[in-house]
């Protein structure tokens, strides 16, 4: 019972260490000042590119070796992450050059989980963005990270939800996505407002990793508890 209750007081901080960060996402895209310009995400960007259709990239393209796509699945905690069974060769990635990916590029699911989005870092430069993805090109006016932040927020992800269809799995057009409305201050409010978030977003990550910690040592203390129970150890 007492492993059980410190599980608990455990599970229940790990949410509020999480819901911490998600709070003051609202708090800061809830705002606006004097310097905040509204306007359709298009009018902050070079481009909102949907992937490649099925007809331009088929499974027969895929090799063991080379340039990782990256579609939703890929995208995972704000990172993205590469699948081997999805590669495909340098010929290909050059036959898809309007779909190849740049750093500060922000890919965005848009079906499945709506919000998911990442922005591409040095290493992703180059690969391809997939078919079940867009990808935003930002002008200079604005951060990747800014904007990647401002997509994940609650406030306007249910908004892109709202714009989105399908009973089976939502389904984002381009053309939603561009025209979502947002509020952007400028370039050094930006940077201000990134710096608290990077820093919030590090002490929640340090609490969530002392109380993922301490269920594994109650979890582990319970298994040793019952084996030296039904051992007569106890």
């Amino acid at each position: 019972e007492g492993i059980a209750a410190a599980k608990a007081n455990a599970e229940k901080n790990l949410r509020n260490a999480q819901e911490l960060f998600t709070s003051h996402l609202e708090r800061v895209f809830g705002q606006r000042g004097a310097n905040w310009h509204e306007a359709p995400l298009l009018s902050f960007t070079n481009l909102i590119s949907t992937g490649p259709f099925g007809s331009l990239l088929h499974k027969s393209d895929y090799v063991s070796d080379g340039v990782p796509l990256v579609n939703p699945i890929n995208i995972v905690d704000g990172l993205i992450v590469p699948d081997p069974d999805k590669l495909i060769d340098v010929r290909t990635q050059q036959r898809l050059q309007a779909y190849v990916l740049r750093e500060n590029d922000i890919v965005v699911g848009r079906r499945g989980e709506i919000g998911r989005c990442a922005v591409v870092g040095a290493n992703e430069a180059g690969w391809v963005c997939g078919t079940g993805c867009f990808f935003i090109r930002p002008l200079p006016v604005v951060r990747s990270e800014f904007i990647a932040h401002l997509i994940r927020s609650r406030k306007y992800r249910a908004q892109l939800e709202d714009a989105s269809t399908g009973a089976t799995m939502k389904n984002l057009s381009n053309s939603a996505l561009g025209e979502l409305q947002v509020v952007v201050p400028d370039i050094r409010e930006q940077d201000k407002m990134l710096a608290l978030i990077g820093q919030l977003s590090e002490e929640c990550g340090r609490l969530e990793v002392v109380y993922r910690r301490k269920l594994t040592a109650l979890d582990d203390l319970k298994e040793s508890l019952l084996h030296q129970a039904f051992s007569g150890a106890l």
